[in-house]
């Protein structure tokens, strides 16, 4: 069980890191960006670009804390923290939640993508021939169609190779062909994105086309600030708000939860686990960001807004449909063999992704339902087989749920909305003595019911603002619920603190040295948000050709950068 979904704990920060990277870059990435892109600029981006200060808050409070915990599954870590029945109703409820409605719904949005990116490739009616293909159409279950026939076909065979793999060598296999397949990933969305802006004549002619495009809006569309006031164009300001003030906090993975906890426990050691999270956030913002974001601009370019197939007749289906238009630029913009790269590494990101997510969510059934209470005393053999069927069971429910999706961007705003009564209580129970098992419980309960009825009655209000809704009911019944129900007892919060030491308000348990502790890492956390960012934005100036204003960013970046880590190197010794 340790080898299969943990890697019995020996793996350097690099891999773990690498893979938590592969496994959020999957093939749905690059064209939610583009969508983006074309619906509220660059500036759009702050729907994931907010979700740092989320990350951060992993590295600098929960990562070294999840190795020391070493439970196989977050899940498990219900039990640690909590006792008795609410505990175990947690725990069988969460294991369900994220494997099953949680996880088929990750994996359904990375099948709609996959479907969209095979669709203009391969054709299956020539490769098999019309009469073998015809007949495969007649036999075939209409209910199981991603898009149409022929993209179903390429998606199922690519999955089948995934869960053979995954259900064979366990998180270590993941883990280790993450390694490849995000070199492949970052390497083939770097060479499109040349190749794009060399086909709209550089950075200059890409600006340069946009104003002659957009006369007047090129500098929202490009801008990575909200818009102020009447502009109708870049990202609403109190749409930012909402991203930066609350999104970040009501993610399912708020403290580390889900597969980035899968990854932090394979971790040789505690200081791993901070160095992994440190280089994910890294990576996953200040690397992946600008070739996808580029590409999304030079698509508004060669696929205009209001008329897609201007220049050229591809440009019909990306009318409809604006995240298809990062597939179809592919097409005409890469030479056969860069083509064949840049689609081998699309395939490569849609199997970093599945494979990490059939393999968290059959921990979840197989330690925190098979084995928690439907078998306790099974053996290794039997774990590890009951393992491999959850593998399978989970890649089937994933294919019917991917078969109901129709915008990759909509299905991502609701799972949010969904998810969002998680994120505050899993942040509270490691910092605040008095959450019990019943905040989570209500808070989760709370976001889902409301997630259903109010998408449900307000199909025309803007998700962002359901998604605060949902938010902010799920904190107020989540918080209502801790005072009215009873504390953790005394022995399990011993315990607790005994183990992993927390920081934060701890009462008796912490006094005044957990704190301090956590107030000196609340400012390591705010200043590696601004140094972040700074990076993040000054790379982008550069990009933009502001040279200027992208070096007094860098700067900034650098000076914040030296600061942390001067911090960092005191932080055990805080007291």
């Amino acid at each position: 069980m340790s080898s299969y979904f943990v890697a019995d704990r020996k793996l350097p920060w690099w891999w773990l890191g690498t893979s938590m990277v592969a496994t959020t870059f999957a093939a749905d990435t690059p064209l939610v960006i583009t969508g983006m892109v074309a619906l509220d600029g660059v500036g759009g981006n702050w729907l994931w670009w907010s979700w740092a200060i989320g990350y951060l808050i992993i590295t600098v409070f929960f990562a070294a804390s999840w190795r020391r915990a070493e439970v196989l599954t977050d899940v498990e870590f219900v039990e640690l923290r909590y006792s008795g029945t609410g505990a175990a109703i947690l725990r069988a409820s969460k294991a369900f939640f994220l494997s099953i409605l949680f996880n088929s719904i990750i994996l359904g949005w990375v099948f709609k993508a996959m479907s969209k990116i095979t669709a203009p490739f391969l054709d299956w009616n020539v490769l098999l021939g019309a009469e073998v293909f015809g007949s495969i159409s007649e036999a075939w279950p209409s209910f199981l169609i991603l898009g149409d026939l022929n993209t179903t076909v390429t998606v199922l065979i690519l999955f089948s190779v995934v869960v053979f793999y995954s259900s064979m060598g366990g998180i270590q296999g993941v883990i280790f062909t993450d390694l490849f397949q995000f070199a492949l990933g970052i390497g083939g969305a770097i060479v499109f994105a040349i190749f794009a802006i060399q086909y709209v004549g550089g950075l200059e002619g890409l600006y340069s086309k946009l104003e002659i495009l957009y006369p007047g809006r090129s500098e929202s569309i490009i801008s990575f600030w909200p818009r102020i006031g009447e502009d109708e164009h870049g990202l609403p300001l109190q749409v930012f708000l909402i991203f930066i003030g609350v999104q970040w906090w009501i993610q399912y993975h708020s403290d580390g939860s889900g597969y980035l906890a899968q990854r932090l426990h394979t971790a040789k050691t505690p200081k791993d686990a901070e160095l992994g999270s440190l280089w994910f956030n890294i990576a996953n913002f200040i690397l992946r960001t600008w070739p996808w974001v580029l590409t999304g601009l030079v698509c508004l370019v060669v696929f205009p807004l209001q008329d897609a197939d201007l220049f050229q007749p591809e440009g019909v289906v990306v009318q409809s449909d604006r995240e298809i238009a990062y597939p179809v630029l592919m097409k005409i913009v890469l030479p056969a063999g860069c083509l064949g790269l840049v689609f081998v590494s699309l395939m490569a990101a849609f199997m970093s992704t599945a494979d990490t997510h059939i393999n968290w969510g059959a921990s979840y059934l197989v330690n925190d339902l098979y084995l928690r209470f439907l078998k306790p005393n099974a053996g290794n053999k039997e774990t590890v087989i009951a393992g491999r069927i959850a593998v399978v069971l989970m890649a089937g429910i994933a294919i019917l749920v991917a078969t109901q999706m129709n915008s990759i961007a909509s299905a991502w705003k609701f799972f949010l909305a969904m998810a969002s009564g998680l994120g505050l209580p899993q942040i509270l129970r490691w910092i605040w003595w008095r959450t019990n098992a019943w905040t989570e419980l209500s808070g989760m309960g709370t976001a889902l019911v409301l997630s259903l009825i109010l998408y449900k009655a307000y199909p025309d209000v803007n998700a962002d603002y359901l998604l605060f809704f949902t938010a902010l009911g799920s904190v107020i019944v989540s918080i209502l619920v801790t005072f009215l129900t009873a504390p953790v007892p005394d022995k399990v919060l011993d315990t607790f603190v005994a183990k992993l030491q927390p920081f934060g308000f701890w009462g008796k348990w912490g006094g005044v040295s957990a704190r301090k502790k956590f107030y000196y890492r609340v400012r390591i956390w705010l200043l590696a948000i601004f140094s972040l960012y700074a990076w993040l934005f000054g790379i982008g100036y550069v990009l933009q050709l502001k040279y200027t204003l992208g070096g007094v960013f860098l700067i900034f970046g650098v000076i914040s950068g030296f600061i942390v880590l001067k911090l960092w190197e005191k932080k055990d010794s805080v007291s």
